[in-house]
Formats: C-alpha cells, sequence, structure tokens
C-alpha cells in the first residue's frame, strides 16, 4: 500500500511542490533543504512589478511636499524583498479514500503544473506533511520573522479601486508618526491578505498553499524540513535514470514513490516503478556516474 495514495480522506493531509528534477536533486534532496525564495522571481506579475501605491490622509495634511512616486516605490520595494515565498499545491475536496476516482482531485496530478513548473513532465513533484512542515517552519523561523501562511484566494479585481480598501494606500498620519521599519510591518500585518495572498481567478486550478516569510535581508532563506518530506512523485517524462538518481539520493528516507502515467485522456500510477538499490561499482552505477 501506498501511504500518500491509498485510503486518503483528509484533503489537509499533504502538500505538494513541483520542481525540476535538477533542482530536486542539487538542491532540496541533496542538501535536505527547502527554499523560501524572494517574493519578485515568481511568474505572476502582480508579484514581479512594482506596485502603485496612492498617499492619503485622514487628518487634513498637506500632501503636497511629498513625492507620491517616490514614495510608492519605496513601499513596493521594501514590501517585496522582505517577503521570501515557498509554494505548494493541495488537494481538492471531498476526497472519498478511492484512489481510483479521487486522482483527479489529487494536488501531484495537475498537468498544468507539471509542464509548467516540473519542466514539461520531467521533474517531480514532493509530497510534504503539512502539519509537520508547519511545526517546522514555526520552530526554525518563527522568533525571528513575521510569517503568515495560508490558502491563495482567486479573485479578479478591476483597475478602478474601491476607495475603502487600503491596501494601496500608504497612510500619511501613520507614517508620520512611526519610525519607516514599524509603518512598514502595520501595512503587512493589515493588508497581507490582498497584497500576498490573492491572484487573478486564471491561476485558481493550482489550489495554491503558501507561505511568507518577512525577512531583514534580500537573501533566500532555507529550512531544514527533516521528516516532513515523505513521497516523491515522477513526471510522465521524467528519465529512468534520474529517478535512480533521487531514489539513490533519498533511500534512506523512508519515503513512498510513484510515477504518473498517462493512458490516452486519462493519468494513472506507475505501479511499475520499482528502486533498484545501488550495487558499489556496478555497471548500472558506473552508468549513472557517467551520466
Amino acid at each position: 500500500m501506498n501511504e500518500m495514495i491509498d485510503n486518503i480522506t483528509l484533503a489537509d493531509k499533504f502538500i505538494y511542490h513541483y520542481t525540476k528534477a535538477g533542482t530536486a536533486l542539487d538542491c532540496i534532496l541533496k542538501k535536505r533543504s527547502l527554499r523560501f525564495g524572494n517574493y519578485v522571481n515568481t511568474n505572476d506579475p502582480k508579484e514581479t512589478k512594482t506596485w502603485q501605491f496612492d498617499i492619503g490622509t485622514n487628518e487634513k495634511r498637506d500632501l503636497r511636499k511629498y513625492n507620491m512616486r517616490d514614495l510608492s516605490e519605496w513601499l513596493s520595494g521594501e514590501l517585496k524583498h522582505k517577503a521570501k515565498l515557498a509554494c505548494f499545491s493541495t488537494d481538492t475536496k471531498p476526497l472519498t479514500g478511492n484512489h481510483i476516482t479521487d486522482i483527479f482531485k489529487r494536488g501531484f496530478c495537475k498537468p498544468r503544473m507539471w509542464a509548467q513548473y516540473s519542466e514539461n513532465h520531467t521533474g517531480v513533484c514532493l509530497v510534504f506533511d503539512r502539519q509537520k512542515l508547519t511545526k517546522l517552519i514555526d520552530a526554525q523561523l518563527a522568533s525571528s520573522h513575521l510569517i503568515f501562511s495560508g490558502y491563495v484566494k482567486y479573485i479578479d479585481r478591476g483597475i478602478v479601486r474601491n476607495l475603502t480598501e487600503q491596501q494601496y494606500m500608504i497612510n500619511i498620519d501613520l507614517l508620520e508618526s512611526a519610525d519607516p521599519e514599524t509603518y512598514i510591518r502595520s501595512h503587512i500585518l493589515a493588508h497581507h491578505q490582498v497584497l500576498f495572498f490573492e491572484k487573478m481567478n486564471d491561476w485558481k486550478d493550482e489550489s495554491e498553499f503558501r507561505w511568507v516569510v518577512f525577512a531583514e535581508t534580500k537573501a533566500d532563506h532555507y529550512l531544514d524540513y527533516k521528516d516532513s518530506l515523505v513521497g516523491i512523485m515522477f513526471g510522465e517524462n521524467t528519465e529512468g535514470l534520474v529517478i535512480q538518481q533521487i531514489m539513490d539520493t533519498t533511500e534512506t528516507l523512508g519515503l513512498c514513490y510513484m510515477g504518473l502515467k498517462w493512458k490516452n485522456c486519462s493519468p494513472w500510477y506507475d505501479y511499475n516503478l520499482r528502486y533498484i538499490p545501488k550495487i558499489k561499482n556496478s555497471p548500472w552505477e558506473r552508468l549513472i556516474r557517467r551520466v
């Protein structure tokens, strides 16, 4: 029985990270660490482009002495470059526990995700225990960083904003009464949901769950994921040698392995996938070393 496939009824038990085979092997698996990358390095224009903020006051302050463009670029840069991001897909409720009918709802069975993030089905999808990963993030990062997590909400917001919403407004009253770092933190606390956990409806099939960690440095952050990694899914086009290398690298971790194969229009599990233990100096090992 495969523990990440059979009899799964809890849609929040696992989360899934799609990635290229080389990234998985050389970075995530060999180094036993998961990267929280810079927010502006995603593939969504909302997240990569500079946000445009207006300025406002509730206390009739003179706004003419402020350069709105400079303030806008300052706040956008501070918010985005402090944010470090780790993104995952999720299962879709409800799950019945029947692996035959549930396959279309599973977070590791998203063809668009395989094509877009796993190098056209040649990469992998890493399967994590969400509860364990949450505890590790809290233990390793929460004491020194501001952290938010949750499902991404998918909504199409028009270019004409609702003036009662303040996520793209710089409050000059608060800015004048607080130091810049205090203002940035207050803006994050008040508006992180719209700024960091919303995307257009076109992205909704990614079923994304993410963590956003705010740090003072622009450098990426790395998490020791320990035993929260529970399995690896291989794509339709993942090469056999790559599969073997990944299995060899993780052979002591007690992971579940499975591949996805398409028959006509239907995805199914590759039950022929088998781990071949590496024999020192065997022709198989020498072939892997040459690759």
